[in-house]
């Protein structure tokens, strides 16, 4: 469980993580030709055995939620004192992209604001009682801070089956309530930015793999090519893109074109592992898509 901070901190501890993923990331990058990889997982980063726990700087800072907790705190990164506050929130999803996002507010100056909770729905719609508690209370404090921009992400897989009256519904049947939740957690997001457009940022859930690629990387060490694999969507083509499709102003943006090209995804590529399990990609990859994520959010410089 992730522990309480005292209010929101200044995360310095994964600040420096973060600038150490990007370093460690531009070196792999710029010495491994192959798109797969180098061909043995010996100069992998991080080690398959090691990579589900590559869950980056914003663990180290305790800026998740724990289950037990609905106080909407954040960890700052960037500039503290900037006048351009920028926030990333969501489920673990969102989190993910804590390294280049952290990058992008040292560059720019930024006072990025880091909120998250496991499993917990972001759409606005009814799931589980301290995750909705949490959920109402972050979109409050979203909307105190009047934030330059708003980067958010969710898992859109089969986790997030919702309860009417007692009674679980199918994951199918849950999908137009969810829907709708989230197209109203998008507005209230819009109109906490001045309901200018661009300014909230979904960045569309990632296409998912059928193994686990770390498993796969041990299974075949002198053969990485092995472990590529055609990504998939659960729940086509997602909550999350079919409500910001009703939500005029929201610019979407899709990792999966730059993780998984035309849809193949290698498990490593440049001597980096990229996806840390089923659905999340490795911080040292996601520290990558710093230059990449740059170019989508140049309307806040």
């Amino acid at each position: 469980m992730a522990r309480r901070p005292a209010g929101d901190q200044i995360a310095r501890l994964g600040a420096r993580l973060a600038v150490g993923l990007v370093l460690l990331a531009s070196l792999l990058a710029s010495g491994c030709g192959s798109d797969s990889g180098p061909a043995t997982i010996a100069d992998l980063a991080p080690a398959p055995d090691a990579a589900a726990d590559d869950k980056g700087p914003a663990i180290l800072d305790g800026c998740r939620s724990g289950t037990v907790h609905t106080e909407a705190w954040a960890c700052v990164y960037g500039d503290p004192a900037s006048e351009k506050t920028v926030v990333l929130w969501g489920d673990s999803h969102a989190m993910q992209f804590t390294p280049p996002l952290i990058e992008l507010a040292d560059r720019r100056g930024w006072r990025l604001l880091a909120m998250f909770r496991g499993s917990c729905l972001t759409a606005e719609v009814a799931y589980r009682p301290a995750c909705d508690s949490w959920r109402a209370n972050a979109l409050d404090r979203i909307e105190r801070e009047r934030p330059e921009m708003v980067v958010t992400a969710t898992d859109t897989g089969n986790g997030y089956a919702l309860w009417q009256r007692g009674v679980r519904l199918t994951r199918a049947a849950s999908e137009p309530l969810l829907r709708q939740g989230y197209a109203r957690t998008l507005r209230r997001l819009k109109r906490a930015t001045g309901g200018r457009t661009g300014r909230v940022v979904l960045l569309r859930d990632l296409l998912r793999a059928g193994f686990r690629p770390p498993d796969c990387l041990l299974d075949h060490p002198e053969d990485l090519p092995a472990c590529d694999f055609k990504g998939f969507r659960k729940n086509p083509p997602g909550f999350d893109l079919a409500a910001a499709r009703r939500v005029g102003g929201v610019k979407v943006v899709d990792p999966s074109e730059v993780v998984c090209p035309a849809g193949l995804c290698n498990s490593a590529r440049n001597g980096i592992v990229v996806y840390r399990d089923t659905t999340h990609i490795s911080a040292t990859y996601a520290a990558t898509l710093a230059g990449w994520l740059g170019e989508q959010v140049d309307s806040l410089p």
